[in-house]
Order: C-alpha cells, then sequence, then structure tokens
C-alpha cells in the first residue's frame, strides 16, 4: 500500500515497483498501480505518458539503488559477492524487475542499462585492483569474472526449484545464512591465486 505522507508521484512509484515486480509490463495494470497509491489515473498520466514509461522509470530507480548498493571495497571480491547475494535477499523484486526487461521490452531502456553499464565498469575496474594487489588470480579477464560472480550470488534466486517454488514459505534464516557462505566460499575458491603466480 502507498506510504503515509509521501508525494503522489513516490506513491506511484513504490506501487509500480510492487506491481511490475509480481506481473511485468504485459500483466501490470495501472488501475491496480493507482489504487495502491491512493491516486487517480490521471494524476498516475500526468507524470508517466504510459505504461512502459513507467515500467523504465522503476527499472532505473532499482538499478541505481542496486549499484549504490553492492560495491567492491577494500579488495574483497568474496566480501562483494555476500553484498550481492544480501541485496538479492532483500530486494528480489529489482532481479524479478530486469528479467520481466529483458523478457518484455525492445532494448530501448536506455537509462537503465547505463547505469548497469557504468556500474559494470566500474567494478571490472575494481577487479582489476584486485588482481594487482595480488588478491584475485590474474589469469581471469576481469569482465568474466564479473559475470560469474554475479552469476553465483543469484544462483538460489534462479535456481529452477526456487523459481517454480516462488510464493511459497521463504527460506529461514539458517538456511539464508549456509547460502550467503557458500556464495562466498565458491568466490573465493575462484579467485584464489594459483600456485603456479605465486612462485
Amino acid at each position: 500500500m502507498a506510504r503515509d505522507g509521501a508525494d503522489p508521484q513516490t506513491r506511484i512509484l513504490e506501487a509500480a515497483r510492487t506491481e511490475f515486480a509480481a506481473y511485468g509490463l504485459a500483466g501490470a495494470r495501472i488501475d491496480r498501480i493507482a489504487k495502491s497509491a491512493a491516486a487517480s489515473k490521471e494524476r498516475l498520466y500526468a507524470y508517466y505518458s504510459d505504461k512502459q514509461q513507467l515500467f523504465l522509470e522503476v527499472l532505473e530507480l532499482n538499478l541505481r539503488e542496486f549499484a549504490s548498493d553492492a560495491v567492491l571495497t577494500d579488495n574483497d571480491v568474496p566480501a562483494f559477492a555476500g553484498a550481492l547475494f544480501d541485496h538479492g535477499m532483500l530486494h528480489g523484486d529489482h532481479l524479478r524487475m530486469i528479467d520481466w526487461a529483458r523478457l518484455e521490452t525492445d532494448g530501448t531502456w536506455l537509462p537503465a542499462l547505463e547505469v548497469m553499464l557504468g556500474y559494470r565498469d566500474e567494478q571490472v575496474r575494481r577487479i582489476r585492483l584486485a588482481q594487482t594487489a595480488g588478491r584475485v588470480d590474474a589469469s581471469w579477464q576481469p569482465v568474466q569474472l564479473m559475470t560469474l560472480i554475479f552469476g553465483i550470488a543469484s544462483a538460489w534466486v534462479h535456481e529452477p526449484g526456487a523459481v517454480l517454488a516462488h510464493g511459497g514459505p521463504p527460506p529461514d534464516v539458517t538456511a539464508i545464512a549456509v547460502r550467503r557462505a557458500n556464495v562466498v566460499r565458491a568466490v573465493e575458491r575462484l579467485i584464489a591465486p594459483s600456485v603456479a603466480a605465486q612462485n
């Protein structure tokens, strides 16, 4: 439901985030968004010309939040993978929005794409610094390694059993902690400098 005290546009964006994450672009309904935001459809269309514009605005907002929340620091790539996992657990709707955008848009979501490409390039630069510092196996191409880290961190979100069981009871705190530890351990092993390189 709409957040008390928020301005109408903020309420609309918050309601749209929930609606689009659940139903995608095609399945979302403007009337449900307006009702949840305690706003009229006329007010919504005063801010956004159509449903796709609102969808792309939500996508860009989500990606900007993601880009500021999960950042590689101190050459600590395993901790970065843990942060990616944490964000996915707390904001599963962000990952679902990316999936919906891939499936339902024609590739014209340029502002959101620019956000993600800028984010990716910055993390790749930081991986190179970690390689220079001897914290990451230098034989990895940083762009390729970045893709693998994302895959490991989001493995449980996209694992077929988890996807098909969406809507069921969420995993408990212990299960989430075990999954996170496995993500961090997998990335630690992935990036470990080879013995040959150390000699």
